[in-house]
């Protein structure tokens, strides 16, 4: 009867260290957010500076001209960042952010804490047309991953805390906790998480804003005005923005995407791209300057109703191109910003076009402006609740909810018709990604292919006779025979059943016909540190059971993966996960049998499962591993080649009989390790 209390004890002290750890990720999100705001005004600063000293040289009037020098000036110490930190400065990182959070495992590098503030900031503060928001959130997300890392917590609780960091600081940017949760769940996680880890988002956002008006009070970006809506027969003309607002939205998401991959393109160095991009937004900025920056003080502006109808065009179609060009040439940043200026501005230009034709209908130019920003930021993101909710926080008026909700729901939906995927899945997309993935997928993104590689494999030289490849696809059980040349590298792939319909499809082959000649020499192929969704999706593509592993840079050949060692690592992730559900040592199959824990004793110490073999020697699969550096860790799929350590725990499936036998060797792992390589050598 006390077994129980005790693991309930034991679960409620770990939740509560949990929830102690999201309390610390929200107070150093916070930390992080306000000092990434001073960095900012820092290099704003400095860069303010540097005008002023031109100016005093005589340049007189024509400051505005320094614009474009100053930009470039700004390129230049983005460019010595890049030089320090070479691939964590440059461009628009978010979908990568993404990309890591949702099919990696969430560990990101502690250097972005610094990096992509410093890197952002001083793009903001040369005039670059970005936004903070991004790179916010990959700051929040690094201090995330950072806690998670030091405490040695498991993928998934580590994919949480990066969401938390990251809605802790969204929700510090717009002093909105729910705005930040929204933004966590809805855009970091996708949508996917349970109860118990909503609670953790809830604790990390509502900790990181108090703290935030702690130090610096209750004040927020943007001076909202206050949200009137004259008429219900207003929704009619919400409606119609919000449609407008959609169709621009996906417009933006296609024309965003277009102009990186333009750049990408280029065939030129990335310090002349990165520089070209940045002269020309700083030529657009000569005769509209509200463009610099992410224009939070024009934002409030707009939404004060100050601009007229010629200046609001004028400012929507600027920051719609040059937020592009100036995340698209490589300069580090966000989207958030530039969605915020163009929503306000187009939503402001709504106002002015339909209280000219429809006066009735129409409210003040401050309300339309407000519900713009949040129509295009759900059209864009595809986020809604994101949008809804960071409203109603800025403005904290039940007015809002209905007008915001038909604007917003309407660009959705108009957004999503035109273009399915948002501004940060449209890059992934067409790379063949995609981050709405199931249970049995995300388990297989999580395992790398070092984990399952076969490396003793049949393979035939280049310079094989037909002949002789006849006789090694008759021989061997592969499906595919890896062709490699005298450096062993990699030089193609034979099929055993293409070769097969070769030969029987009457396919004249002279004598002088080598393996070289008939195989692929483009076939697919993955790394060790693919992970093996990715082997399994080109497997299933290219209709295949076997794809060779190589060496990225060098091409040499390392080894297969197979989709039978795909299945029976998918196989072990779900059964050990289900033993965790239980803290009874012994779980029963059907048919005899069993589930154990099994304690490494320190003989069996430095000792891998490849040289126990106890598949072979025990009929006994060991199926994951808890490590004993972290017993209040989880089971893992172990690697085939993990030296063990006295302490840890394994998973092993197996008759009774078997695993007792399993478990009385392995006390004396060192003889059973000799003896196994005896057996090898006679083999």
């Amino acid at each position: 009867m006390r077994r129980p209390s005790l693991s309930l004890r034991s679960d409620q002290f770990e939740y509560v260290q949990l929830i102690l750890i999201a309390v610390t990720v929200g107070i150093l999100a916070a930390l992080g957010n306000l000092g990434f705001r001073q960095l900012i005004e820092f290099f704003s600063w400095l860069f303010r500076v540097v005008e002023w000293s031109a100016l005093g040289i005589g340049l007189g009037g024509a400051h505005r001209a320094l614009i474009p020098v100053i930009l470039l000036s700004g390129g230049v110490a983005i460019l010595l960042l890049d030089r320090i930190f070479p691939g964590d400065v440059l461009g628009y990182g978010f979908p990568n952010f993404l990309e890591m959070v949702n099919l990696g495992t969430a560990r990101l590098k502690r250097r972005w804490i610094f990096v992509k503030a410093a890197g952002a900031a001083i793009s903001l503060g040369a005039g670059a047309s970005v936004g903070r928001e991004g790179p916010i959130a990959q700051v929040g997300g690094a201090i995330g991953s950072t806690v998670a890392q030091l405490r040695k917590l498991s993928p998934d609780r580590a994919k949480v805390l990066v969401a938390a960091g990251a809605g802790a600081g969204i929700a510090t940017t717009f002093n909105a906790p729910i705005g930040g949760l929204m933004f966590a769940q809805e855009i970091v996680l996708l949508g996917h998480t349970e109860i118990a880890n909503l609670t953790l988002l809830i604790i990390a956002t509502f900790t990181a804003v108090i703290t935030s008006r702690a130090i610096v009070g209750n004040a927020s970006v943007f001076v909202v005005p206050e949200f009137v809506l004259r008429s219900y027969w207003e929704m009619a003309t919400y409606a119609l923005m919000g449609a407008a607002l959609g169709a621009l939205a996906a417009g933006y998401i296609r024309f965003f995407n277009a102009t990186e991959a333009w750049f990408r393109r280029l065939n030129l160095p990335i310090w002349v791209k990165l520089e070209m991009g940045l002269a020309v937004v700083g030529v657009i900025a000569i005769w509209l300057p509200q463009n610099l920056s992410d224009g939070y003080p024009v934002i409030n502006g707009a939404m004060a109703g100050e601009f007229g109808i010629g200046m609001l065009a004028a400012m929507t179609c600027a920051k719609f191109f040059a937020s592009s060009v100036s995340l698209g040439c490589g300069a580090p940043g966000g989207s958030f910003g530039p969605t915020f200026f163009i929503g306000t501005m187009a939503g402001g230009l709504f106002q002015r076009v339909s209280a000219m034709a429809i006066p009735h209908l129409t409210g003040p130019r401050g309300s339309y402006a407000l519900v713009g920003l949040g129509a295009f930021l759900a059209g864009t993101t595809h986020a809604p609740l994101t949008a809804l909710f960071l409203l109603w926080e800025m403005t904290h008026s039940d007015t809002i909810a209905l007008p915001s909700m038909i604007a917003t729901i309407t660009a959705l939906v108009v957004a999503r018709a035109i273009e399915t995927e948002s501004i940060d899945e449209f890059r992934l997309a067409r790379q063949g990604k995609t981050l709405q993935i199931g249970s049995e997928r995300l388990a297989l993104t999580l395992i790398p292919v070092s984990a399952v590689v076969t490396r003793n494999v049949t393979i035939v030289s280049e310079n094989t006779s037909l002949s002789e490849v006849l006789r090694t696809a008759g021989e061997t059980a592969q499906s595919t025979l890896p062709v490699v040349n005298s450096d062993g590298e990699l030089a193609g792939t034979i099929v055993v059943r293409d070769l097969l319909t070769m030969i029987s499809g009457g396919q004249e082959l002279g004598p002088l016909v080598n393996a070289f000649d008939i195989c692929n020499a483009h076939g697919p192929t993955v790394s060790l540190d693919a992970n093996l969704d990715e082997a399994s999706q080109l497997m299933e593509h290219d209709g295949l059971d076997e794809i060779p592993v190589i060496d990225r840079a060098t091409r040499r050949f390392l080894g297969l993966v197979t989709s039978r060692q795909v299945a029976q690592a998918l196989n072990r992730v779900t059964v050990s996960l289900s033993t965790l559900a239980t803290r009874d040592p012994n779980i029963y199959w059907a048919t005899g049998y069993r589930v154990t824990r099994v304690s490494v004793p320190a003989n069996a110490a430095g000792k891998t499962v490849r040289q126990l073999d106890a598949r072979a020697r025990f009929s006994v699969t060991v199926l994951a591993v808890q490590d004993a550096g972290n017993p209040q860790g989880e089971f893992t799929p172990i690697s085939p080649d993990r030296p063990l350590k006295a302490g840890d725990e394994l998973i092993a499936a197996g008759r009774p009989q078997d695993i007792r036998q399993f478990t009385h060797e392995l006390e004396n792992a060192v003889a059973v390790a000799a003896s196994a390589q005896v057996g090898s050598k006679k083999v």
